[in-house]
């Protein structure tokens, strides 16, 4: 009787791998909320489309709140939308001298080209603001105002003569502020800076582009579908 013949043995099926579990991605920290009063962030769409420029209009005063928003605002354009430029279509009275200052250099420490735009009047403080700008433009029917640093006391108010030092002397140190940023910024020299701080007069255009406060007179334009948002601040 024939031998049957030698079966392989057979061992048990290889067990499937065993799926490693999935590194955990840390949850990132939800953003600082905005000062009361701040804008909306900007919509959903603006922060896909990544824009290289993005355009701000701000019709407004200068004070410590709106400063603060403004700032606010822009740190998180910058954080999230990372454009190249951010345009400024401003218009302003002017306001606090300090929120004024720390606006500007603000701005000028941004990692992003700023321009800005005058397209009604730029007066007092603000004019501080608008020399943040690397390019400087002006609609055709737009002003600059320069004055010197006022101060308002309330009705009633008694200071005596240390007091009254004091308030004149950051009066003259605010001016000096004022006068080097715009030495600076522009061709005005000192003496044509506290000469426009005495007489409180509103320049035209010829004269902003003579002086260097503008690098062109041209109206405002902004593109078809470009990212343009307007800031309303309490």
């Amino acid at each position: 009787m024939p031998e049957d013949p030698i079966q392989p043995e057979v061992g048990p099926e290889p067990s499937a791998p065993t799926a490693l579990p999935s590194p955990a991605v840390p949850t990132p920290p939800a953003p600082a909320p905005l000062p009361a009063g701040s804008p909306p962030f900007p919509p959903a769409q603006l922060l896909l489309a990544r824009p290289k420029t993005v355009y701000i209009n701000y019709f407004d005063g200068i004070n410590e709140s709106k400063v603060k928003a403004l700032m606010a605002l822009c740190s998180d354009i910058i954080a999230k939308c990372r454009p190249e430029t951010l345009y400024f279509l401003v218009s302003s009275n002017g306001g606090s001298v300090n929120a004024g200052i720390a606006l500007y250099n603000f701005l000028r420490a941004l990692p992003v080209e700023i321009v800005m735009h005058n397209t009604g009047s730029i007066d007092s403080i603000a004019t501080v603001i608008f020399l943040a700008g690397n390019r400087r433009y002006a609609a055709l029917h737009s002003t600059f105002l320069f004055h010197g640093v006022q101060m308002t006391c309330n009705q009633g108010v008694v200071l005596n003569y240390t007091q009254l030092q004091e308030h004149v002397s950051m009066m003259q140190q605010d001016e000096n502020k004022i006068a080097g940023i715009i030495a600076a910024r522009t061709q005005l020299t000192e003496a044509e800076i506290r000469q426009l701080f005495r007489q409180g007069e509103s320049k035209d255009l010829a004269f902003a582009k003579e002086k260097g406060i503008i690098h062109e007179a041209k109206d405002a334009a902004i593109p078809k579908d470009a990212p343009f948002m307007t800031v309303n601040l309490n």
